[in-house]
C-alpha cells in the first residue's frame, strides 16, 4: 500500500472513531441506549477498517503511530462502554 494511501486510510479512521467517540459521550449524558449501540456499531466500522488497512499495509499499518493511537482508543472506547453498562445496569 502506497503510503499516501495509508495516510487516507488512517485519517479516514480516525474521524470515523472521533464521530463514534463523540456519540458515547452523548449517549452516556442523556442514557439512550440507542445512541450507545449506534456508537457500538461506528466502532465495529472502525475495527473494520483497521483491519483492513492493517492487511493491506501490513508492517507500516503497524509501526504508524496514528495506526497505534487510533487502535488504541478504540480498544479504550469499548471498555468504556462496557464500564458504563455494567455501572447503569
Amino acid at each position: 500500500m502506497e503510503k499516501q494511501m495509508l495516510h487516507q486510510q488512517l485519517e479516514l479512521a480516525t474521524q470515523q472513531f472521533t464521530d463514534a467517540y463523540e456519540l458515547i459521550q452523548q449517549a452516556k449524558t442523556s442514557g439512550n441506549e440507542e445512541e450507545l449501540m449506534q456508537a457500538q456499531n461506528q466502532l465495529l466500522q472502525v475495527d473494520h477498517l483497521l483491519k483492513e488497512t492493517q492487511y493491506q499495509a501490513g508492517q507500516d499499518a503497524l509501526d504508524n503511530p496514528q495506526f497505534q493511537q487510533t487502535f488504541e482508543k478504540l480498544h479504550n472506547a469499548r471498555q468504556e462502554i462496557e464500564t458504563y453498562r455494567q455501572n447503569n445496569q
